[in-house]
């Protein structure tokens, strides 16, 4: 009986011995998966929204007070844009924005019975964007228009429809207004990227 008992033990022992990797092997499968979930926390936090967005756009300014043979017509004029925004938050982003008009054109003063040549002339804006509903913001700035000729202050008003593809990259659509003070106006239609870092 003695011996039969000692035996149990033994076989036992060897028993326990035998499923101990089995055992481990659990417990380092237990450790492997709390560290694939601490990864899956670290990716998920890479893959937060950007901050920094920077975009470029293809556009056309319509200008309205635009001369060609010495008669108001309306005028399509091709540009060219880039922005950088910063998210403040979800609703709040502020930026500058800088934009090119690719040719030269005469155009009729607002107020003014006078003749204004602008060649190549570029703007640059910082602006205000509020995020009224999702894919949609409301943009308000300020700032001036270079030309050789002469330089002009203006206010900028818009609307960004954008559509999120991922939390680093938006397909954007902006339709601004700008007042240039004491010179023209015109309307701005844009398409282009907004890529974040």
């Amino acid at each position: 009986m003695k011996l039969t008992s000692l035996s149990e033990i033994l076989f036992s022992i060897l028993l326990l011995f035998a499923l101990s990797p089995e055992l481990r092997g659990q417990e380092e499968s237990s450790t492997n998966m709390e560290a694939v979930s601490e990864m899956e926390g670290e990716f998920e936090e890479e893959e937060e929204e950007s901050r920094h967005f920077f975009s470029v756009m293809v556009a056309h300014d319509h200008v309205k007070q635009g001369l060609k043979n010495g008669e108001q017509t309306w005028l399509s004029l091709p540009s060219f844009m880039l922005a950088y925004n910063y998210i403040i938050n979800e609703r709040f982003a502020v930026g500058i924005a800088g934009d090119i008009i690719l040719e030269e054109f005469n155009v009729e003063a607002n107020k003014v019975d006078e003749v204004l040549e602008r060649s190549y002339p570029i703007a640059l804006v910082a602006t205000g964007t509020y995020r009224v509903i999702n894919h949609v913001g409301i943009l308000a700035g300020g700032g001036f228009e270079y030309a050789k000729e002469e330089t002009f202050g203006l206010v900028r008003f818009g609307l960004e429809p954008y559509l999120k593809i991922s939390n680093h990259l938006e397909l954007v659509l902006n339709l601004t207004y700008d007042i240039k003070i004491d010179a023209y106006d015109n309307w701005n239609l844009g398409f282009g990227v907004a890529i974040g870092l």
